[in-house]
């Protein structure tokens, strides 16, 4: 019944790599968050963004940028351990594949009691300017669990 969900961070890679000490908010106002199943957020907020995901099929997470000599990978995904939070995936953390443009991909647990629940999560990512120097950010958005 569900599909795959691919979820991508686009990153305004060369303003973002400038700042000498960006606060969250300037953090998330260079990113955006998209995704091929109708994800949005109520508020315009990253926080706020939601993902609609499925039971027992893969969400991939991909960063992208459309600015030249930069690139954007994606470094981990975190489940955040608040106590009502279940976490929708086997492990804590999801490794990215690594490298200037890796990615993140895990299924989510087939596991009926995550029906309708929500999952806040971190996006650990990595902005990469020419060369291999590059700085780490996060984000922190939010999955909710389909059948």
């Amino acid at each position: 019944m569900g599909k795959k969900v691919v979820i991508a961070l686009t990153v305004q890679a060369s303003s973002l790599y400038a700042m000498s000490n960006p606060s969250q908010e300037d953090i998330d106002n260079a990113c955006s968050l998209s995704d091929d199943n109708s994800g949005r957020s109520s508020n315009g907020t990253l926080k706020d963004f939601l993902s609609n995901v499925y039971l027992n099929q893969d969400v991939r997470w991909n960063g992208v940028t459309n600015d030249n000599g930069y690139s954007v990978a994606i470094d981990s995904i975190f489940n955040e351990p608040e106590s009502r939070d279940l976490n929708f995936f086997d492990v804590t953390t999801i490794n990215g594949t690594g490298g200037r443009s890796g990615n993140a991909t895990a299924k989510v647990k087939n596991d009926s009691n995550l029906v309708h629940k929500l999952d806040k999560y971190t996006i650990n990512f990595s902005v990469y300017a020419d060369g291999n120097s590059s700085k780490s950010f996060h984000i922190d958005p939010k999955l909710a669990a389909n059948p």
